[in-house]
């Protein structure tokens, strides 16, 4: 797709590049007379408007971020306040992240002194609602989940000065693997790579770089992402010196004596009360939103959890939150069987910087761990693949050292086509009668997640995938729900010093055999609806975590499986448990998500029109954001009257350590501003000389 600038914007850049060569920092007014600039604040961001070159302040965005942990939930809410620092009337859009498994039930609109409460409406019907207050001048706001882990805040008819809040509130539970409990926090959105052609040709602006990466808003469509336009926000250039500043103030009652308390990522204060309850804050006070957050806590040997269980009656029904952990697994010994390695190395740009550097350590250090029983093989992908081998191959010292060479030698470049990969690393098959284990090194920036998730459905067989998020904000809902499609698991790494500590538990979990046809023994008579169904295979470490409802839930239940070769079961009491809000919440979520897979592997019409009922009915009577609801609220007295109003997709930040050329670079098509500016120059240089030339012959 070309780039298409007029001469007249051609001569803007020229002279913009000679005012900001000359130290300027100008917001532009360009028209057919010419162009205008007035001063703006350092670090502004200015967005095109409806008038055709016009360019003014973008609405400025803070965010506070208060949580409250108790037991296995958090109650997290979000505070975006927008403020338009220009002298129109603004609307934000605004693109942000939040956990994949987040229960989103509420949001709140503040304007001064006023407090909207948003209802939960259809997608569409809430869409429709908020354009009509937009046009009506009214305060308004619609937040709308484009992925499980990525939302949308649009707020309408800010006025000149005024600051505008949006406060969403969600229900998230807690991770607790390998003895300790964890919770992350997204605060940045890496790049989406879209594959495929653009259904409609766009005329106007490059919406892709030749290798795929996203560029500008909206983005173009492709048969395998239509709603590219929905996941590719702006992402502002290094030299726009974007903060988005994000505070974050934490409440931990644990309920037990705590071993460790630490951040992997952020500096955090912290003080302990005289209840044992941790209030907990960042010590710079507020950071850039360029990487995620996550908060670790492991409790003292003594006192690690065996199981528990929170309840809630919501609507005449009980839902119960349980976790179990599987008391004797670690000492049960079992004959570890030859195993086949594929790893699958993503070198595409998005990985640039850092995280080409975590996956190239953490793959080598993999390939250390291997024994002379092991075959293994290594594929790489950008916007072709590659693999080290034709097929696996036995693990010899030489092998091994010619490996770590060829990784060290890997480099990050162009676009992400992650099915090509995919798909050989699981139907590559070799006739040798091992465990087949797929360890998948990304980032996870793509937007075709549904098109991988039915190639894993399609050729996963009797492989077993794990995936490893790398780089500070891993798109981590393709990536967990990719590993539970695989049957594997997910580890996140977010920098180098943790590879060690990330790898090694994840290499032990692949040397022994998994707790697999997990079952769940019911009293007679007794009906439950348990999720996730069917449960999936358990590794070293890792806790059953039950959500259920029923009438009435039974006093006890048994749950069986194998573990290598042998049987294994444990006797469940359900009798009490502590009460907690949201627990209903958190069921739904996850029977909406169960819904939503089942959606997308039915081929029949009719079947995905009744599960999109289903998912409907459900987040309504929960009151749930989801892909077929939204939450809106609007203000009742109207505040913009005959006045513009200008439209700004806000801007995100590049992730920390990424670079953005290897990321976006430069269309081949397009005209790059910097060359706007030599050639602005050169003709100001030229102009100059014809200029004496003429008066020295006379002309």
């Amino acid at each position: 797709m070309k780039k298409i600038i007029t001469d007249k914007q051609h001569v803007a850049h020229w002279i913009l590049g000679l005012m900001l060569l000359a130290g300027g920092n100008p917001a532009l007014y360009a028209n057919d007379s010419g162009i205008r600039t007035h001063n703006v604040t350092r670090g502004s961001l200015l967005l095109k408007t409806e008038v055709a070159g016009q360019y003014i302040p973008s609405p400025l965005l803070d965010t506070d971020v208060t949580m409250q942990i108790s037991g296995m939930v958090a109650r997290v809410r979000v505070s975006q306040q927008f403020r338009n620092t220009g002298r129109e009337w603004a609307e934000g859009v605004y693109v942000f992240p939040l956990p994949e498994q987040a229960a989103v039930d509420s949001m709140r609109l503040r304007i001064g002194e006023r407090v909207i409460e948003g209802q939960i409406k259809e997608r569409r019907q809430a869409k429709r609602i908020y354009q009509q207050a937009r046009r009506s001048g009214k305060h308004t706001s619609l937040v709308e989940q484009e992925r499980p882990n990525m939302f949308t805040t649009s707020v309408a008819n800010i006025a000149p000065g005024e600051q505008v809040s949006v406060e969403i509130e969600y229900l998230q539970t807690l991770t607790y693997t390998d003895n300790q409990f964890s919770l992350r926090f997204p605060l940045a959105i890496t790049p989406r790579y879209i594959p495929g052609q653009a259904i409609t040709p766009l005329r106007d602006a490059v919406r892709f770089t030749d290798n795929g990466w996203a560029r500008q808003q909206p983005a173009a469509t492709t048969v395998s992402v239509p709603d590219a336009g929905r996941i590719t926000p702006p992402v502002a250039t290094p030299a726009e010196e974007l903060v988005n500043p994000v505070s974050i103030d934490i409440t931990l009652a644990a309920g037990f004596q705590l071993a460790k308390l630490s951040s992997p990522y952020h500096a955090i204060r912290d003080q302990q009360d005289a209840e044992g309850v941790f209030h907990i804050t960042l010590a710079e006070g507020n950071v850039p939103a360029d990487r995620d957050f996550e908060l670790v806590w492991k409790p003292v040997a003594h006192e690690a959890p065996v199981a528990a269980m929170f309840r809630q009656r919501y609507q005449d029904e009980e839902y119960a939150l349980l976790m179990v952990m599987p008391p004797d697994i670690a000492n049960m010994k079992q004959h570890v069987a030859a195993r086949e390695f594929v790893f699958v190395i993503d070198v595409s740009g998005s990985m640039s910087g850092d995280s080409i550097t975590q996956a190239k350590a953490a793959l080598k250090l993999a390939l250390e761990r291997l024994t002379a029983r092991d075959r293994f093989n290594i594929i790489w992908f950008n916007h072709g693949y590659g693999s080290l081998f034709p097929d696996a191959r036995i693990a010899t010292s030489f092998r091994v050292t010619h490996a770590k060479r060829f990784v060290e030698q890997l480099h990050s470049s162009g676009g992400t086509e992650m099915q090509p990969a995919l798909k050989r690393a699981l139907t590559t098959r070799n006739d040798f009668n091992t465990l087949r284990q797929v360890i998948f090194l990304t980032d996870g920036a793509v937007g075709n997640e549904e098109q991988l998730f039915k190639t894993i459905n399609t050729h996963l067989g009797d492989n077993r995938l794990f995936t490893i998020g790398i780089g500070p904000a891993p798109n981590s809902y393709f990536m967990r729900k990719a590993a539970e499609r695989g049957r594997g698991t997910f580890t996140y790494i977010g920098n180098t010093h943790e590879i060690l500590a990330k790898m090694e538990p994840l290499l032990l979990k692949l040397s022994q055999p998994a707790l697999t046809d997990l079952k769940l023994i019911l009293p007679d008579s007794t009906v439950v609806e348990t999720l996730p169904a069917p449960l999936p295979d358990l590794y070293l470490g890792e806790p059953v975590v039950l959500a259920m409802k029923a009438d009435r839930l039974p006093d006890n239940l048994q749950l069986q499986g194998i573990f290598g070769a042998m049987p294994w079961q444990t006797q469940v009491n359900l009798s009490g448990g502590q009460r907690r809000e949201g627990i209903a919440a958190v069921w739904a979520q996850r029977k909406i998500a169960s819904f939503m897979d089942q959606r997308l592997a039915a081929h029949d019409q009719d079947e995905r029109h009744i599960l999109r009922e289903n998912i409907l009915q459900l987040a309504l009577k929960h009151h749930l954001v989801s892909k077929f609801t939204s939450l809106v609220a609007v203000d009742i007295t109207p505040a913009r009257h005959n006045k513009p109003l200008v439209s700004h997709a806000l801007k995100t930040q590049l992730p920390k350590g990424m670079n953005y050329q290897k990321v976006f670079g430069m269309a081949k098509t397009a005209t790059p501003a910097m060359m706007h500016i030599l050639i602005g120059m050169l003709l100001l240089v030229l102009g100059l000389v014809g200029r004496q030339w003429l008066n020295r012959t006379g002309s």
